[in-house]
């Protein structure tokens, strides 16, 4: 065999190994026993950025960050004194490169040697494990991001674990906007360490957005699709926003970046999450898509909070229509059983005093059944709104007739009932029914806390543009400390025997007063009785 070819023979066992290596994905670096690189692959050069001829003969040292190369050294010595012959990817913990460009990137790595007459050579194949890792963050992130939202079914609670989540994982700050089933806007801020920072956003959190908002929250929710902005500039946050001072606030909080995403479950737009950064570095992708991710999940976190939200209102308001059925048809059904009572037991002789009588009934039961009708309405009750059908009615007529409705129940009290109306008085714009309810509900609650002897007196007076009605008794008063809860859903006083009611009446008559636009407010000194006011806007 000539020279020639015998460097052949020698020289085409390294070329077939190097081309096999080459072809390998993976980095695959072999080192001396000196640990210094003899073979470095197109895999190597793709992770590491190096081309081969720069590594070859360079410490494999120059590949890891400073904080490994210590132990190194001593590692692998242990590893030429063990039996062991190859350690697997699966076997060795997780480790960190370093690239051409200064970056970190984290891998898992395989060893094995090989003794040869020359000394120890060691194979390493390494992998870069960078979207592994990731995705299993961002996996985690998921996971525990579903399981902060998913710990309180309120929706305010929901709200503000929404805004935090995201931070600092994706973002320096968040801004949760959602509008509600009654087109109502909320806003909810995440919190910050950063005392300037934690400031601006407080001031961001104290205003709401609208449907003709210039914020791309908005259109992100128009379009059910996210917005990104990869530079935030002066000009694009004065070209975002109405006032001076809105573009004020947020210009304090220095944002660089933003990401708007909409907040969609069943087809319903809930809202968005404005995501910002006040560093320069962009949204990534991966982390859009992150963030449509926790949208989602969030959508349906608000979602269920405000359907079992809705599941308690719901049921409060059918507890509520049982209440109100059975304290509002008490006195109207007290009036018929003592009107058939007398006409049973000792009927007038006199043909008026008995048509007297039978008309009260068929009063009190027109009113039963309007009371019935307008309860029927659960949706009503459900957002406070009662109907209301407003016409001119004079004052007169519906004190007489809520006299008339309570005089059975005065009676059996051995109370005195009067009746102030000056006739000057002003008609009023309002519901004549819905008045009458009121007036029976705070006499009934007079005729409960007076005496017999004592007297209940209604009042009716002219005061500029309102008309002021009284119901003014002589009865025990009401403690100071009990006046701020007086007009409370349920809130029942309780002095002494016979005083129990279910606590709605004075509640309903709030509503009904409100609703007319009015006011009704109470006054009172124990042992001096007690004074209900109502003012109503007197008719044009």
């Amino acid at each position: 065999m000539s020279d020639e070819e015998a460097v052949i023979t020698i020289a085409a066992p390294d070329a077939l190994f190097a081309s096999i290596l080459d072809i390998a994905v993976d980095a695959i670096i072999v080192v001396s026993s000196s640990q210094h690189i003899l073979h470095f692959n197109q895999g190597a050069s793709q992770v590491f950025g190096y081309l081969p001829e720069e590594m070859v003969g360079r410490p494999l040292a120059d590949l890891m960050p400073d904080r490994y190369r210590g132990g190194h050294s001593a590692q692998v010595e242990q590893f030429r004194g063990s039996e062991e012959r190859a350690r697997r990817m699966g076997d060795r913990r997780d480790i960190s490169g370093l690239r051409k460009d200064g970056t970190e990137f984290p891998a898992e790595a395989s060893i094995s040697r090989l003794e040869t007459r020359h000394g120890s050579i060691y194979t390493v194949v390494l992998r870069d494990i960078t979207a592994r890792t990731l995705r299993e963050r961002n996996e985690r992130f998921l996971a525990e991001a579903g399981g902060l939202l998913g710990t309180s079914l309120d929706v305010g609670r929901t709200l503000q674990a929404l805004a935090n989540v995201p931070v600092p994982f994706l973002a320096e700050g968040c801004v949760v906007d959602v509008v509600g089933p009654d087109g109502s806007w909320q806003r909810q801020v995440s919190r910050s360490d950063d005392a300037a920072l934690h400031a601006a956003l407080d001031a961001i959190g104290k205003e709401t957005l609208t449907w003709d908002s210039p914020w791309r929250a908005i259109d992100a929710m128009r379009g059910r699709r996210v917005e990104v902005v990869p530079t935030i500039t002066d000009d694009w946050l004065e070209g975002h926003t109405d006032t001076v001072a809105e573009l004020a606030r947020l210009m304090a909080l220095k944002a660089r970046a933003a990401l708007f995403v909409p907040l969609v479950a069943r087809d319903h737009v809930l809202g968005a999450l404005t995501l910002f950064r006040t560093s320069a570095a962009p949204f990534a992708p991966e982390q859009v898509a992150l963030a449509q991710a926790l949208g989602t999940r969030a959508a349906y976190a608000l979602d269920n909070a405000r359907l079992y939200t809705m599941a308690q209102r719901a049921t409060r308001a059918r507890e509520d229509v049982l209440s109100v059925v059975s304290h509002d048809l008490g006195n109207p059904l007290a009036a018929i059983r003592l009107c058939a009572a007398a006409l049973l037991e000792a009927p007038p002789s006199d043909a008026k005093e008995v048509r007297h009588l039978v008309q009260a009934i068929g009063n009190s039961a027109d009113w039963m059944s309007r009371l019935i009708q307008d309860l029927l309405d659960v949706s009503t009750i459900e957002v406070g709104k009662l109907s209301v059908e407003r016409r001119t009615e004079q004052v007169a007529p519906i004190v007489k007739q809520a006299l008339a409705m309570v005089a059975p129940q005065a009676n059996q009290r051995g109370v005195t009932l009067q009746s102030e109306v000056d006739a000057s008085v002003s008609a009023v714009h309002g519901d004549a029914a819905r008045l009458i309810q009121v007036l029976t509900n705070l006499l009934g609650n007079s005729l409960k806390y007076t005496e017999r002897g004592g007297s209940v007196t209604v009042a009716g007076t002219a005061r500029g543009d309102e008309v002021l009605l009284t119901v003014r008794d002589t009865g025990s008063g009401i403690p100071a400390e009990q006046l701020p809860r007086i007009f409370e859903r349920y809130y029942t006083r309780k002095r002494g025997a016979n005083k129990s009611g279910s606590g709605l009446g004075l509640s309903i008559a709030r509503g009904i007063v409100e609703a007319h636009g009015g006011r009704i407010w109470v006054e009172s000194c124990v042992g001096e009785g007690t004074c209900f006011f109502v003012a109503l806007p007197a008719a044009r």
